[in-house]
């Protein structure tokens, strides 16, 4: 008999070579390997790449928005221009007891002062009256002043954070999907509400210029703001939208590298899952 048929020949257990390991068949359904719990870096460049370019944008619109906190252009007419921090003009105004009024008087170079020390020279204009509407008004607006300042400093450092968290939790997601989806719910609802701030201080201010004196001439409604309340608003739908894309493209990337590795390995993944 030759060799060749008397290896055939042989049992099937002999047959088999010593370094081949038989594997069971397995059918049940494949599982996706579970990464380490917490926190990883994604490996997603086009993710990294669209959000290092949301973030350069988001420091261009902060400093915007830091720039328009300390320039003096919130709201202004031809006379005056006023800020949360200074008062910039050029004309003095005269009170008229019987119109109640005022009106633009002698003119000097322009020139800009604290806005506390404006609201003092201001209110000199009504102390015979010290009881009347103009009097009492601007001395409230020495107060709600400090309520914008605050507002609008909250916004913009609510600002920055919620962009930083956006960036982490889109190019760090954490292994957890619970954990993840909640992750994301909160930094989308605290990107949605921080514009609200910006919002309600542009009503608060509403209430102080025209008592003080700036603004009041300015009837044109298309300069009723001026470059800093421009830039705030802006600033603040632009950082907006650029956050709330970011997470929609962070949850799109992620659902379609998931659903990538899973037709590779011939896995069906749910909602759960990804």
């Amino acid at each position: 008999m030759s060799p060749q048929i008397h290896a055939a020949a042989k049992p099937a257990d002999e047959a088999v070579p010593n370094d081949l390991i038989p594997v069971p068949i397995n059918n049940e359904e494949k599982e996706v390997p579970e990464r380490k719990a917490g926190h990883y870096r994604t490996n997603d460049k086009k993710l990294i790449v669209g959000t290092i370019i949301m973030m350069f944008l988001l420091c261009l619109s902060w400093s915007a928005q830091w720039a328009s906190f300390a320039l003096p252009y919130w709201r202004g007419d031809k006379y005056h221009t006023g800020g949360l921090f200074q008062v910039c003009g050029n004309t003095e105004f005269r009170y008229d007891p019987a119109t109640t009024d005022i009106y633009p008087d002698t003119t000097h170079e322009w020139r800009c002062e604290p806005f506390e020390q404006y609201v003092d020279r201001f209110q000199q204009l009504f102390k015979d009256y010290p009881t009347g509407d103009w009097y009492v008004q601007a001395g409230s607006a020495k107060k709600m002043i400090v309520v914008s300042r605050w507002f609008e400093a909250l916004t913009t450092s609510m600002d920055m954070f919620f962009g930083v968290t956006t960036a982490y939790v889109v190019v760090y997601p954490h292994s957890d999907p619970d954990k993840q989806t909640k992750n994301l719910k909160l930094a989308l609802i605290g990107v949605l509400l921080t514009p609200v701030w910006t919002i309600c201080d542009q009503f608060i201010q509403m209430a102080y210029w025209n008592s003080i004196g700036v603004g009041i001439f300015n009837h044109e409604v298309q300069t009723y703001l001026y470059a800093s309340g421009d830039i705030s608003w802006i600033s603040s739908v632009i950082d907006l939208i650029l956050q709330v894309s970011c997470l929609a493209f962070g949850v799109r990337r992620a659902w379609r590298l998931k659903d990538e590795a899973a037709a590779k390995a011939g896995i069906k993944i749910t909602s759960h899952d990804a």
